[in-house]
């Protein structure tokens, strides 16, 4: 409880200086620049399961819109050896099962609610001894209503991200020992195309540092190519900053959590 209200009262001082802005028009918006900011945190329930819930602030420049959003997904160790290439474990690490809800306030426009629901799986492809593919694959359904009197839409898409992390244990400074990279590539195919934010891609290089207490701080240079960002938009390419805060709560490794909404 302490998390989620310090996490709540964070959106509050950041909204009270979005809601101060003036508004400009709905436009067709090209090229654009965004500031992402999330907080996550794991609750532990066994050897094999755990809860791993982000709340998270989203700003677009010019001003377009406001977004906030909290996620959460049980993550579920698999312990069955289906295909299995290297005779060391599951193919398929572990599947994940959540929800979460995104409130978009939009500028000289109605607002948007969408609820989504997310299904997927993580399995690893071994390449050399220091470098790790990491594979997930998730299902997602999207129910929206932009308050417009036209009830729920439902969309329907698929995402394969494709993510590794570099890191090196030589370092000439102490400081340097927390240091690692954090490289993310992702698509997504819409099965059936949502009313409103249907991205297509997302690259997302990053540096990380993790404390002694096992706190983590990651920043992300992404690019992200979307369709409908706005009523008189079809696509737009969006430049984002992105800062994740992972909470130290020691989480068990075997478990790969779902760290990326």
């Amino acid at each position: 409880m302490k998390q989620i209200s310090l996490a709540f009262i964070t959106f509050l001082l950041i909204t009270k200086h979005g809601f101060s802005q003036d508004s400009i028009v709905d436009q067709a918006v090209n090229v654009n620049s965004q500031f992402w900011i999330d907080y996550n945190f794991i609750s532990p329930f066994s050897e094999n399961q755990n809860l791993s819930t982000q709340i998270g602030f989203r700003k677009i420049s010019p001003k377009i819109y406001n977004r906030f959003l909290g996620i959460s997904t049980l993550n579920i160790k698999n312990n069955k050896k289906v295909f299995n290439l290297n005779n060391t474990g599951p193919f398929i690490k572990s599947f994940h099962v959540g929800a979460g809800i995104i409130y978009t306030q939009n500028y000289n426009n109605t607002d948007n609610f969408e609820l989504r629901l997310i299904q997927g799986f993580k399995f690893d492809i071994p390449t050399i001894k220091q470098v790790t593919l990491n594979n997930y694959v998730r299902f997602e359904e999207r129910f929206q209503n932009s308050f417009k009197n036209s009830g729920w839409r439902a969309g329907y898409r698929l995402r394969y991200r494709l993510s590794t992390v570099l890191s090196w244990n030589k370092h000439y400074l102490n400081f340097a020992n927390g240091l690692y990279i954090p490289i993310e590539a992702e698509v997504f195919f819409n099965l059936k195309r949502a009313e409103r934010f249907n991205d297509l891609i997302r690259l997302s290089p990053g540096l990380g540092y993790r404390l002694d207490n096992n706190w983590k701080f990651e920043l992300y240079f992404i690019f992200n190519r979307t369709k409908n960002i706005t009523e008189t938009n079809n696509k737009s390419s969006d430049f984002i900053l992105r800062l994740r805060v992972f909470n130290g709560t020691k989480k068990l490794e075997s478990i790969p959590s779902n760290e990326e909404n």
